[in-house]
């Protein structure tokens, strides 16, 4: 007798998958975040039984019926063991070869997907939706190129060696950056122009709504994105490094420096607090400049400003530049939350 599983809650799922973070949440409950770095994985070996961590995930993927078998590590793990470690560099994070490795482990973590060859039926497929930065997604072939690609997405995944599960999805919807978190919003006024600064990794994006007579309108024109985010200010960390020292310093170690202010050297200890607090002004500031040009004459018309996004947690600057801001209750998972708000009423 096949096993039936009966869920009275809209199957929904969101997967933000971010440059530096990714973000997946579910209505079932499951929640996720883990860096969004990967590495192709090599055949374990007697070190990895002696490993105990929990840290980051050794992920298997096969797509199709007859597709090749991948493994990646994963989030932390790459980090530590990998050997060539994959970053989502360019805009179209989407395309990249690793993209599906990040999103299906995101997904695996969050949603209880039917054993792979069970046969179970009844477990339903939860809608997806995931986000693409602004400008992006206003490029009609990009974003319908991606709903379509995990549309037709069907893959038998194994995360740490669990048996494998079938994962696909029954509805796919990409919603743009900034407009997700929007929808978390516990206090919007009741009229005028509000806007939403979402800080990341490498980009910022910028949404904007004019509320009147109890409807919303998008101000598209405030809708956009530029090319900065943190990743400047790993950047200032590493080049005031290679000033110093002579030597590279690897993008991770840099992270760990912005969170600690220091790092040892050959023997040596490394104070680059002076450096990271300079780089974060001056980041702050080339944002809400930019920001604000791209707002145009309405600027001075925005009656509130919100900020989320991770990076606003690294700018504590950034809530004096804008007029009324405010930062979100949990500016990190706000576009994700937000977008779980959409695949509920997809799913619903």
């Amino acid at each position: 007798m096949l096993a039936i599983q009966t869920d009275p809650q809209p199957a929904a799922l969101a997967i933000d998958v971010g440059f530096g973070y990714t973000k997946a949440v579910s209505s079932a409950g499951g929640k996720v975040i883990f860096p969004s770095v990967v590495a192709p994985a090599s055949s374990p070996d007697a070190f990895d039984r002696l490993d105990k961590s929990d840290t980051g995930y050794r992920v298997r993927i096969k797509k199709g019926i007859d597709g090749p078998v991948e493994e990646w590590l994963v989030g932390e793990l790459a980090l530590k063991e990998g050997r060539e470690v994959q970053y989502f560099q360019d805009w179209e994070k989407h395309s990249h070869p690793a993209h599906d490795a990040v999103l299906l482990a995101a997904a695996v973590l969050t949603w209880n997907w039917p054993r792979a060859g069970s046969g179970i039926m009844g477990i339903s497929n939860p809608a997806l939706v995931v986000g693409l930065p602004v400008d992006i997604w206003r490029d009609e072939l990009q974003r319908e190129g991606l709903k379509k690609h995990l549309a037709g997405l069907v893959a038998e995944v194994s995360v740490n060696r669990n048996d494998p599960v079938r994962v696909t999805f029954s509805r796919v919807y990409v919603y743009p950056q900034a407009a997700g978190a929007f929808l978390t919003v516990p206090d919007l006024p009741d009229s005028g122009i509000v806007a939403l600064v979402d800080v990341g990794q490498k980009t910022t994006d910028s949404a904007a709504i004019e509320i009147a007579g109890g409807r919303q309108r998008l101000v598209k024109t405030m809708c956009f994105s530029i090319n900065k985010g943190m990743a400047a200010l790993v950047e200032a960390v590493r080049e005031e490094f290679r000033r110093r020292t002579g030597a590279p310093l690897p993008p991770q170690q840099a992270w760990e420096t912005v969170k600690s202010g220091s790092l040892w050297y050959r023997g040596k200890q490394v104070d680059m607090t002076p450096t990271i607090n300079k780089a974060r002004a001056e980041i702050a500031r080339a944002i809400a400049d930019q920001v604000l040009a791209g707002w145009g004459e309405r600027a001075d018309f925005v009656r509130k400003v919100y900020l989320a996004g991770g990076g606003v947690l690294d700018l504590p600057d950034l809530e004096n530049m804008f007029p009324t801001a405010a930062v979100l209750p949990d500016p990190q998972w706000a576009n994700a939350l937000g977008f779980l708000k959409v695949a509920r009423g997809l799913a619903g």
